[in-house]
């Protein structure tokens, strides 16, 4: 896949080196050429094409081969940036995929749900983490991307008390999270029905919106 990385500090410099070691060809575009030095301290070594320039610019994005992307991932630390630049992508070059990182949830909410932009918001990816973490004791997590939004399940070792009881009979530790299943001792999980019984040994896995 052929993809061009907006932005190049701490995140843009990690994505365009797990994308580079997943065989893509990137291209990277930042408004400071000192971030695009950062480069050179990447393994694998980059081996794709490094612009600066202003990146809302049509002519500027057009030397960063924007016309031949097949994904356009614009992770600036400024907000107002990474939108002007999804929007041109989406809507001048018709990129197939673009992908937008937001700092602010109130601005995420708008722009994935009025104007049906996929957005990543990492202040609701952080805080969500940070809460499961403070208020779930030996909690292990995983979280899945759908669309815009972001999906994490966690598990959690039913207590003693629980054992025998339907899994329905659970209250979550939280609101707006739900019981997805249990995780059996023998690693075999149980998706949530009417009739699943907790036994000793499972844990609960729950399910919450993060982003």
């Amino acid at each position: 896949m052929n993809v061009l990385i907006v932005g190049c500090q701490r995140v843009g410099q990690h994505l365009v080196s797990l994308l580079e070691k997943l065989g893509h060809d990137v291209s990277v575009l930042d408004s400071n050429p000192a971030n695009l030095d950062t480069l050179s301290t990447i393994h694998p070594p980059f081996t794709g094409m490094a612009i600066a320039g202003v990146p809302i610019d049509v002519d500027v994005l057009r030397s960063a081969g924007i016309e031949s992307c097949d994904a356009v991932a614009a992770v600036t630390r400024d907000d107002t940036t990474n939108l002007m630049v999804s929007q041109i992508a989406r809507d001048i070059f018709h990129v197939p995929k673009v992908i937008t990182r937001l700092a602010d949830p109130a601005t995420k909410n708008i722009y994935a749900t009025h104007f049906g932009m996929r957005t990543v918001c990492s202040t609701n990816l952080t805080a969500n983490a940070l809460l499961s973490r403070l208020l779930e004791d030996d909690a292990d997590e995983q979280s899945v991307a759908f669309g815009s939004s972001t999906a994490l399940f966690s598990t959690v070792p039913a207590a003693d008390n629980m054992v025998g009881h339907l899994a329905l009979e659970i209250a979550p530790p939280r609101e707006g999270m739900l019981v997805f299943g249990l995780l059996h001792a023998n690693g075999l999980m149980e998706l949530m029905t009417p009739n699943l019984r907790i036994s000793a040994g499972d844990r609960i896995i729950y399910s919450e919106l993060a982003d």
